[in-house]
């Protein structure tokens, strides 16, 4: 494979992966257990298990609420590839980071390894608390539209300028991504042959240059159009009324899984 052509293809797959993770926009549109749920009840819940996950540092206890959020998942409809894609990378990254501890603690040590008992639980709880709680934020944005989200926010009394901050940043990213694809979708029409090493290196670094600053021309316009039409206020959402059976059988879900991993 060309050098070029690696590169290329590289940048377009990590724009193309970052906009499917921040563009799941079919999944609210369907007819799940979550999609019912108001974004505000959904999003309180949400933070509260993770808040529950983070505290937990047996085995067992991060792999059932691993298992809530995957029942949750699968009774929100969501797709298992979307869901399992974004709650295992984190996951394994999370397993090189500490994968040292599992030689560097101390304890009785596994036949002929250098690897400890309580080095290896220690690897396997975090990597699980982890992905415990990534599969609950995903749960979460997967099954609510972002505005939605943001309308959440403000509901709660988030600050408004943090509410702000999430909407122009989730925006800008968009852009970022969208501008990228659209650059290597250029460098590919503009390459006739294949450059030495030397000039792989400088046309990459011409490349990101020229980027990042079309990167920021881009976001100037976008300002400057959102000034235009009125300035940058809230989204217009559609209007929740009175909390239904599905927030309360939400509510109970977290009440549940609480109590029985406590209990556990």
């Amino acid at each position: 494979m060309a050098r070029t052509d690696l590169l290329d293809r590289t940048v377009a797959a990590i724009a193309a992966r970052a906009r499917w993770f921040l563009l799941a926009e079919d999944v609210p549109e369907r007819s799940g257990f979550l999609q019912a749920v108001a974004p505000s009840v959904k999003l309180v819940g949400v933070v509260a298990l993770v808040a529950f996950t983070v505290t937990r540092r047996d085995l067992q206890s991060v792999a059932l609420l691993a298992g809530v959020a995957a029942a949750l998942a699968l009774l929100s409809r969501v797709p298992a590839r979307t869901f399992l894609g974004r709650a295992t990378g984190p996951a394994a990254f999370a397993v090189v980071v500490v994968a040292p501890q599992a030689v560097l603690m101390d304890g009785p040590t596994f036949a002929g390894t250098p690897l400890s008992a309580p080095g290896v639980e220690y690897v396997a709880v975090f990597a699980v608390r982890v992905a415990a709680c990534v599969a609950f934020l995903s749960v979460l944005l997967l099954t609510t539209r972002f505005s939605d989200l943001l309308a959440a926010l403000r509901r709660l009394r988030a600050p408004t300028i943090a509410v702000s901050l999430l909407a122009i940043t989730y925006r800008y990213l968009l852009l970022f991504f969208a501008e990228l694809e659209r650059m290597v979708r250029a460098r590919r029409g503009r390459t006739l042959a294949e450059p030495d090493l030397r000039r792989t290196w400088r046309d990459s670094g011409n490349f990101v240059g020229t980027f990042l600053l079309r990167s920021l021309e881009r976001g100037e316009g976008v300002q400057r159009a959102a000034r235009a039409r009125g300035g940058t206020g809230a989204t217009p959402t559609r209007s929740r009324g009175s909390l239904g059976a599905a927030d309360a059988g939400f509510a109970l879900v977290v009440l549940a899984a609480v109590a029985g991993v406590s209990l556990a």
